[in-house]
């Protein structure tokens, strides 16, 4: 098997040239790439940075055949780059007579963009409102409220050449010594186009010069131009660069006096310019696809990997930035109110904030991809080489667009529901698998499209909509945690999430076939009814022998014990109440019951009956026995004092409005563990094995659906359900 990439060089003017000709631009960005986002300002220190004779960098290129260009999405370099809206917006490079092959930039568009943008021709620059002008030149944020009207300017990278000459002078006729971000400045050089037209108030500061304007057309020339006559041909001296230059000078209207000052130290520029030219720029090239050394599917495979692991600037490109790079080329905008896809899943992540879950749009993206695949792609996830096939997977744009209502519906709904029960998704979360979520999710999409696409009596939806939520509220708990305690996400394996694709796709066509809603339901209620009861050995085994490793592993019980404190009433309500002793901020954290200090100085008097190993003795405190979930100030764990005393000190417990036994009994605290000061080691011991056995039992319950929450249907919840612990 060969090498899918080789070392190569261009001289940098020959690259611009490639990616700028309008008449057949052969260097192209793929739309799998984040857009466009350096500043004017940056793009500025880039040229600094090249005039000083500072690297430029190596880039990542793919070539691709004609043919081939259909595989994957991609756009032309932006001449214009319009930071007006939130979306990637301006004029491309136009094109014509299409060559035979082209070369897609994988890593470098940003400096590739940015040396067009300031190089590319008197065209080329941005457009931004006259606000972030002010702040990009000026550093200031403009004062007072915004403006009635968005006021903008175009504006091209000119040359002062007044500066140059006072630069030149200050520093020592040194050409290296300038700083060239004092000479190279932002300007709008369009007298008709470069600014809007909405009326100004009489004291409008414009950000920007005008380069046309009087006397500044005398002093500014687009950079481009000089640029442009910096010749490659090696065989150039200065004293021809100076002759070049006396015409253009001339003809920009700079006077004979400015024009004299500015030959010698300006034709010292030019060869500089002409070396810069001439620099030759690094690159890997990634070869097309040869039949006779790749199958196409692994040459797609090893092409996605590349897009997702190499990357010079240290960020990594997605497969889900892939997948809606397609999406946004096949989105019918039409169908979702003129919103193209970028806008629709950027808008649905923030709806679900909104509603209490917090998703990148690349989760999103996956989450939907997964939803598409039950119902358009016969259960069968998009593999690494299905991301370069136009025919996979450009249908799911037009699959998702005609169906983004009832999947928007399915989500929110989901999520909505999610936050009500107090179930929160991320990192330091109550789960953290996005499959979990997206198996959830296609669950409720089944359910939505057959409501949507089937016509019911207001009793009937209403019926159908109460029988689907009871179905949700009895099985999401379990189905969240238990898929997590039984470890089915641990790695992801395609074959595990595949299983649950495949059965939801049954699901999927048992349900279009079906008119009746009760049927609907309960074929829809036994699938998942299912998923959650495949669950019960894996995770019971997973609490019967969970242990935390070390004191400070304990919060692995957090889960477990937020579970377990909602499966009783009178647990639930003396678990909420806060434990303050003194003024500072009250915390929900997972605690020692017993601390583990205190634990260890009673071992000093002897181990308990039948223990001789002193560490399996000092690990019977951080038993889940031994631990709680409480809402306090205090920590139990890093003190030697037993729990009574701090209960003793909160106000509540002093003013009689809570009694500790009562609030012991609840969370089954008894009295060795309240006190174990005056307990023996045995005694201390058997409390926490009693405890943690009848909390591991009433846990298996809840797996096993024997036990449910009694938290979600109480006004105490309701109330503490935008913070949940």
């Amino acid at each position: 098997m060969g090498n899918v990439y080789r070392h190569d060089s261009q001289q940098l003017h020959e690259l611009l040239d490639k990616a700028s000709a309008s008449t057949g631009a052969t260097i192209l960005i793929p739309d799998l790439q984040r857009p466009y986002v350096w500043t004017p300002n940056q793009v500025t220190l880039l040229i600094d940075s090249l005039i000083r004779g500072w690297p430029f960098g190596t880039l990542l290129l793919w070539k691709v055949n004609h043919q081939e260009l259909q595989g994957i999405p991609f756009r032309r370099f932006w001449t214009i780059v319009d930071r007006r809206t939130g979306e990637q917006n301006g004029a491309q490079v136009s094109q014509m007579n299409p060559p035979a092959e082209y070369r897609m930039v994988l890593d470098g568009q940003q400096r590739v963009q940015s040396l067009l943008l300031a190089l590319g021709g008197d065209d080329w620059g941005f457009v931004l409102e006259d606000r972030d002008w002010t702040e990009e030149i000026k550093e200031r944020r403009p004062r007072g409220r915004q403006a009635k009207y968005k006021h903008w300017s175009k504006a091209s990278l000119c040359f002062d050449l007044q500066a140059f000459v006072d630069e030149y002078g200050r520093k020592g006729n040194s050409l290296l010594a300038i700083d060239f971000r004092n000479v190279l400045i932002w300007a709008i050089t369009d007298p008709q186009d470069g600014q809007s037209s909405y009326p100004k108030p009489d004291n409008y500061e414009d950000p920007l010069l005008k380069a046309f304007a009087s006397p500044n057309q005398e002093r500014l020339i687009r950079f481009s131009r000089l640029w442009k006559a910096a010749q490659p041909n090696p065989a150039l001296k200065e004293a021809h660069f100076r002759e070049i230059l006396k015409t253009l000078l001339e003809k920009q209207g700079v006077t004979h006096q400015m024009v004299e000052n500015l030959l010698l130290p300006l034709g010292e520029l030019m060869t500089t310019l002409r070396d810069v030219k001439q620099a030759d720029v690094n690159f890997l090239e990634l070869q097309p696809y040869d039949p006779q050394t790749w199958t196409l599917d692994t040459y797609n495979d090893a092409i996605v990997n590349i897009f997702t692991r190499l990357n010079t600037a240290g960020r990594t490109l997605t497969r889900e930035e892939i997948t809606l790079a397609w999406l946004k080329v096949g989105w019918e905008t039409q169908l979702t109110e003129g919103k193209s896809a970028g806008e629709c899943f950027t808008d649905l992540s923030k709806q679900l904030a909104d509603d209490g879950l917090v998703l990148e749009v690349d989760e999103l993206v996956s989450a939907a991809s997964f939803v598409w695949s039950i119902a358009y792609n016969e259960g069968r996830l998009l593999a690494n080489s299905d991301l370069l096939k136009g025919d996979v997977i450009r249908p799911m744009a037009s699959a998702l667009s005609h169906r983004w209502k009832p999947l928007c519906d399915a989500f929110t709904s989901g999520a909505r529901s999610l936050t009500r029960r107090g179930l929160v998704y991320g990192a330091r979360g109550h789960f953290y698998s996005l499959y979990a979520l997206a198996v959830l999710w296609a669950w409720l999409y089944i359910a939505e499209t057959w409501k949507t696409d089937h016509v019911l009596r207001e009793l009937d939806r209403d019926d159908f909509e109460k029988r689907c939520n009871s179905s949700f509220s009895k099985y999401v708990d379990r189905w969240i945690m238990c898929s997590q305690w039984a470890g089915i996400w641990s790695g992801a394996s395609t074959n595990t999430v595949e299983a649950y694709a495949k059965t939801l796709t049954e699901l999927s066509k048992t349900a279009q076939g079906a008119d009746e809603a009760l049927q609907v339901h309960e074929t829809w209620d036994e699938c998942f009814k299912g998923f959650v009861e495949t669950l019960d050995s894996a995770a019971t085994n997973y609490v019967g022998t969970v242990a935390a490793s070390g004191r400070e592993r304990v919060a692995i019980y957090r889960n477990l014990l937020w579970v377990w404190d909602r499966l009783d009433g009178d647990r639930w309500e003396k678990s909420q109440i806060q434990l303050r002793v003194g003024k500072s901020q009250a915390t929900s954290e997972v605690d020692h019951v017993v601390s583990y200090a205190l634990w260890n100085d009673k071992l000093r008097s002897g181990l308990p009956k039948h223990i001789t190993d002193e560490e399996q003795a000092a690990a019977l405190a951080n038993k889940l026995g031994n631990c709680a979930l409480l809402e306090k100030n205090f920590n139990i764990s890093k003190s030697d004092k037993p729990l009574k005393s701090f209960l003793s000190q909160i106000h509540e417990v002093r003013d009689n409005e809570i009694s500790i036994d009562e609030w012991c009994a609840a969370l089954a605290i008894s009295q060795p563990l309240l006190n174990p000061d005056v307990a023996g080691v045995d005694d201390i011991r058997d409390a926490i094995d009693n405890r943690d056995r009848d909390m591991k039992a009433d846990l298996a319950d809840f797996i096993r659906g024997l036990k449910v929450r009694v938290d979600v249907d109480t006004p105490l919840s309701t109330q503490r359900q935008s913070t949940p612990r």
